[in-house]
């Protein structure tokens, strides 16, 4: 059984999205089996997938792009990963998948080097189950395709470079020049891949002759002196005022002068040749000395020492494909966001909500103010005062008063209680109502746990109060109520 790339035919007809758990290691959508193709993910921690310690099928919502991983503790059970029956796809995870990761702004391709000969390697350690291949880690070679599938390495990240990595930044057709060197006649440009390519065939420049021919001296007729690169020529003559150069015999007329180099006056490298019309001239050997390269039109600029250029045409640029976000700025005002793009085109976003960035409330109105410098204003609101709280109160005085409510203003009040001693629990309601001269209650409570004989309620009307009190035996009683008066 060798590897044979085989489209599924099982499965499901569906009218509508499928969608799975967030602990599932199926695939969820599109290309073959809903596994693969194109998605979008916030960060590069998303493109991991980890055990997290767990053993048998790993499910975790931690694993945004899961694979379908069997995972054993024991020494004699083997590990396993489950291939669909595609043969490039497992969980979430399909050879070829492209990854759009907001963290980094960059597009990952999911791709297993050499995968069909660690595929074929591994054909003893797999068995086909239900038309899928699970592979066992308890050979070597099985081992190796296991771990293939574990790997989650990405270009770029912990020292991971492309020629390792499992998920590599995709670049696609659009490779862009993004540097280069020059050196002894040949320029090496890098590109946005990380490669290399190279442009020979400059002239180089250099600080001697290869081959020139002079004449020879007193001799008829005159015979040709070849004069090549380690070769020494001597001239004999006169040397000029202050050293400016060397030139032939003062018995030969300046018209008639030889063929020799002589030193402009300058540094040792400042030569000049005679080119035989009675002119003394620089080398005209070139150099390259620096240049440029321009993204938006792909036209490379070689300066030379001569001061002349040399233009290379025909690069493939980014500014049509690879258009990228280079800055951003919003209009609180006009409620605008701009984002500033690569090619020179700015993309526009308007109609944003204002935003709410505090308030304040007075008579039933609240003031919200926004972010914009408008306000926004909330009336007709009513504050309810016939709730309250009372938390937590410890009472060992007999005839302590809890709480209190104003008879005028309301005929009756519900008191929810919980007391306790630490031993001992109740929770009831006291239900009251009173007339200006008259108070009636009701107490109705749970089933003691223990016993809370030593507690009970009272209520009596005091200077326009009806006034709720703990009857207390022994001990010290904890009472928690919440009110509601009428």
């Amino acid at each position: 059984m060798s590897f044979i790339y085989k489209n599924p035919n099982i499965g499901n007809t569906l009218s509508e999205p499928n969608v799975v758990t967030r602990t599932s290691v199926i695939g969820t959508n599109y290309s073959v089996l809903e596994t693969g193709g194109y998605r979008e993910v916030w960060g590069l921690k998303d493109l991991n997938f980890q055990t997290f310690g767990g053993s048998g099928t790993i499910e975790n919502s931690g694993n945004t792009i899961p694979i379908n991983y069997s995972k054993s503790n024991l020494g004699f059970i083997p590990s396993k990963v489950t291939i669909d029956e595609d043969g490039i796809s497992s969980g979430r995870r399909r050879l070829g998948m492209q990854v759009y990761v907001h963290e980094t702004n960059l597009v990952y391709q999911y791709v297993i080097d050499n995968y069909e000969q660690l595929f074929n390697a591994a054909i003893g350690s797999i068995q086909e189950v239900a038309s899928k291949y699970v592979v066992s880690d308890n050979t070597a070679v099985g081992l190796t395709l296991v771990n293939a599938w574990l790997d989650s390495s990405i270009e770029g990240v912990s020292g991971v470079t492309r020629a390792n990595a499992r998920w590599k930044i995709f670049y696609g057709t659009d490779i862009t020049v993004t540097g280069g060197t020059y050196t002894n006649g040949t320029a090496i440009f890098t590109n946005s891949t990380g490669g290399t390519f190279n442009v020979t065939g400059f002239t180089t420049g250099s600080t001697s002759y290869t081959s020139w021919e002079a004449t020879g001296d007193n001799q008829s007729p005159a015979v040709p002196i070849n004069v090549v690169d380690t070769f020494t020529l001597k001239f004999t003559g006169a040397i000029t005022s202050g050293g400016a150069g060397i030139v032939t015999d003062s018995a030969i007329s300046a018209n008639e002068m030889t063929i020799g180099l002589i030193n402009n006056g300058g540094s040792p490298t400042d030569k000049t040749f005679y080119r035989g019309d009675g002119e003394w001239q620089t080398p005209t050997d070139t150099k390259l000395t620096g240049g440029t390269y321009n993204n938006s039109t792909g036209i490379v600029q070689l300066k030379n020492s001569d001061s002349s250029t040399v233009t290379l045409t025909g690069f493939t640029t980014g500014a049509t494909e690879d258009t990228f976000v280079t800055g951003i700025t919003y209009n609180q005002l006009s409620k605008t966001l701009t984002l500033g793009l690569n090619d020179g085109v700015d993309f526009n976003a308007t109609g944003f909500a204002a935003e709410v960035t505090g308030g304040t409330y007075s008579g039933g109105s609240i003031t919200l103010n926004n972010n914009d410098g408008t306000t926004s204003q909330v009336t007709g609101l009513e504050i309810l005062t016939h709730i309250g709280l009372v938390n937590d109160t410890n009472v060992s005085i007999n005839g302590t008063t809890i709480d209190s409510v104003n008879t005028t203003t309301y005929k009756g009040a519900f008191f929810d209680y919980v007391i306790n001693d630490g031993t001992n629990y109740r929770a009831g309601t006291v239900q009251s109502v009173w007339s200006a001269t008259q108070i009636q209650f009701n107490d109705s409570s749970t089933v003691d746990i223990g016993t809370t004989t030593n507690f009970s309620w009272g209520m009596t009307l005091s200077g326009g109060n009806a006034l709720l009190q703990a009857n207390i035996l022994g001990g010290t009683w904890n009472i928690r109520i919440i009110k509601h008066i009428i």
